[in-house]
């Protein structure tokens, strides 16, 4: 067992406490600050992807014009365009379009020799005076111009026909527009574009980038940031753009949500894609909800739905206090949020006193070793930075409060109350405008579920005895079936939470897991599930003193994974603080709720195996 501490080392701890207090101080304005910010995106508007909504037509044989109208009265705000390809524009019947292949064939049967042409090359011929224009203007190199058949014909190299980018559709975005129609415009990007900035409608209010890359990456970023300044350009959830990072700080940015086509018919009904709507927009600081309608029957009349959706939409978002309506570029109160420098540095002294007195709670030397690796983490994942800092945050703060307070009464409280403050120190420190939109994701989010417990397991093996002592032990001591199942399901246990986090986990919520989710989901922002699992769990580990450190310690690392969980719900900087302190709230009254169930039920079972082994040794 270690030692009792030395009145150095206990005055040395209250002086980290008072600092961290003290830090409270300069975070106090910042999280004022960031208040502010998260309460100015009360509004949201509704575009619909015009690539789905024509596809939506044509299966109903409606004219696209005329369904828009009538989607329009149920909270359709808008559509987004795509930009024009050889393909789409041969659609239309503006270009004639072929291949090399074919016009050699074609020239062949005639008794002609087509030269210079390859055979995988695609030709366009306006049709429309200009329809050409953007195509050849944005190709990567001017193409080349051939004569067939006394037409004459542009040669673009290789199958191009459904990726060179071709401008937009301006008289279908005009009449669109005409009719009171928000526009967001979907720029194409090839390698080696030119003019990314060249062609935009005029109409467009946002600038949605179609694929993975921003369009003019590369080589032509300036271009298009010159041209996106009057517009909103979105950051696509779930979906990171290469170049995207070039266009941070310079351009006016919001984030957008959608789902994709097959996910929506299959997996979604209108009032499961509405909450998840609804979710982002009041927890996420969503501001352009993009939706695609229903094209297959699989769960149901495509246009019944459709509709379903469109009209619960629009009544949930009103009764939620927003406005579904074009979004006004430059009234975006994240534009002035830049919370001062020397405030977030005094923060951050406090995340230091945290880190020291958990450091302080190992014996010997095993503390500063500690220290260092959650230093070293926080430097690999984000360099010298804020992130580095708010990421050791993240790892120090939920095992500082159950190393502090194990043997305290009421010790869920007490760690809790810990990891707040280390949450709101991590807030302060990390928030600025890139992270509340979204666009920079806390750096090392799968440490902080990971690294706590493991560091806790760590300091509640050495409070018994050395490493060695733990070594010899593990050598020489025969195997015995329950702890090794035990152990087993801890480790279990801790590798499913690292496999459930994030949007798209390894191993998705079950159906009874998700029915909890949308029911708790009705009356309070939901909470975590790791929190209504680990505070039992931490429950039970406090509950009785006398049990083995072998059975407490995993109990009590499972609630060091509800403390993970806090810091990693306020880490979610695009989430509002006041959705996160509600969320964590909710997640302790239920867990406690949920731990004296679990206290009953084990000394019930514990008190009946007891007489069982009782009557059978009599």
């Amino acid at each position: 067992m270690p030692d009792a501490p030395s009145p150095t080392l206990t005055r040395v701890r209250r002086v980290l406490w008072l600092i961290i207090v003290a830090a409270l101080l300069p975070a106090a304005p910042l999280l004022v600050e960031r208040m502010a910010a998260d309460g100015s995106a009360r509004r949201v508007t509704v575009l619909m992807d015009m690539e789905a909504f024509r596809e939506h037509a044509a299966l109903l044989g409606e004219d696209p014009f005329e369904l828009a109208q009538a989607y329009q009265s149920l909270g359709l705000t808008g559509f987004a365009f795509y930009e024009e390809t050889p393909e789409t524009l041969a659609a239309k019947g503006r270009v004639a379009l072929t291949t090399g292949a074919q016009a050699i064939a074609a020239a062949a049967l005639q008794g002609e020799r087509l030269e210079g042409i390859p055979a995988s090359a695609t030709l366009v011929r306006p049709l429309v005076p200009g329809a050409a224009d953007a195509l050849v203007s944005k190709a990567a190199q001017p193409p080349a111009e051939v004569t067939i058949a006394g037409a004459s014909w542009f040669v673009f190299p290789g199958d191009v026909a459904d990726l060179q980018p071709g401008g937009a559709d301006e008289a279908e975005i005009a009449r669109y527009a005409a009719a009171g129609f928000d526009v967001g415009y979907r720029p194409r990007n090839v390698p080696g574009m030119r003019g990314a900035g060249a062609f935009l409608p005029s109409e467009a209010r946002y600038l949605i980038h179609e694929a993975q890359e921003v369009a003019g990456y590369p080589g032509d970023l300036e271009a298009l940031i010159a041209a996106s300044e009057g517009r909103w350009t979105a950051f696509i959830e779930n979906n990171p753009q290469t170049g995207f990072g070039a266009l941070q700080g310079r351009v006016p940015i919001v984030r957008l949500l959608s789902f994709e086509q097959a996910y929506l018919n299959l997996r979604l009904p209108p009032s499961v894609v509405v909450d998840k709507y609804l979710l982002a927009a009041e927890e996420r600081n969503v501001g352009v909800l993009y939706l695609r309608p229903y094209t297959e029957a699989t769960l149901g009349d495509v246009r019944s739905n459709t509709e379903a959706m469109l009209r619960l939409l629009d009544a949930q978002l009103t009764q939620a206090g927003f406005e579904n309506a074009p979004l006004p570029v430059g009234e975006d109160a994240l534009e002035g949020y830049a919370p001062a420098g020397w405030l977030r540095a005094l923060a951050g002294v406090g995340i230091v006193a945290g880190l020291l007195l958990l450091a302080l709670a190992f014996p010997g030397g095993w503390g500063a070793l500690v220290a260092a690796l959650i230093a070293g983490l926080g430097f690999l994942a984000a360099g010298v930075s804020w992130d580095a800092l708010t990421l050791a945050a993240a790892l120090a703060f939920p095992v500082l409060g159950y190393v502090t307070f194990e043997r305290s009464r009421g010790a869920i409280a007490y760690a809790t109350a810990v990891s707040l403050v280390g949450a709101l120190l991590l807030v302060a420190v990390g928030s600025d405008r890139n992270a509340v939109l979204g666009v920079e994701p806390f750096r090392g989010v799968a440490a902080t579920l990971l690294v706590p417990p493991v560091v806790y397991l760590a300091w509640a093996l050495l409070q018994v005895q050395g490493v060695a002592a733990w070594l010899r032990d593990a050598w020489t001591r025969s195997i015995r079936l329950g702890p090794a199942l035990l152990a087993l399901a801890g480790v279990a246990a801790l590798a499913l939470v690292v496999l459930r986090r994030g949007n798209t986990p390894l191993i998705g919520a079950s159906a009874l897991e998700l029915e909890l989710r949308d029911l708790l989901s009705e009356a309070f922002a939901r909470p975590r599930f790791k929190e209504l699992l680990g505070h039992p769990m931490a429950m039970l580990g406090l509950s009785d003193g006398t049990w083995p450190a072998w059975l407490r310690a995993p109990l009590l690392a499972g609630g060091v994974v509800a403390q993970a969980s806090i810091l990693n719900s306020f880490a979610h900087y695009h989430t509002p603080l006041i959705v996160s302190l509600e969320r964590t709230a909710v997640a302790l009254g239920l867990g406690v709720a949920l731990g004296l169930l679990a206290i009953l039920v084990a000394r019930v079972l514990v008190g009946g195996v007891g007489a069982w082994l009782r009557r059978d040794a009599a």
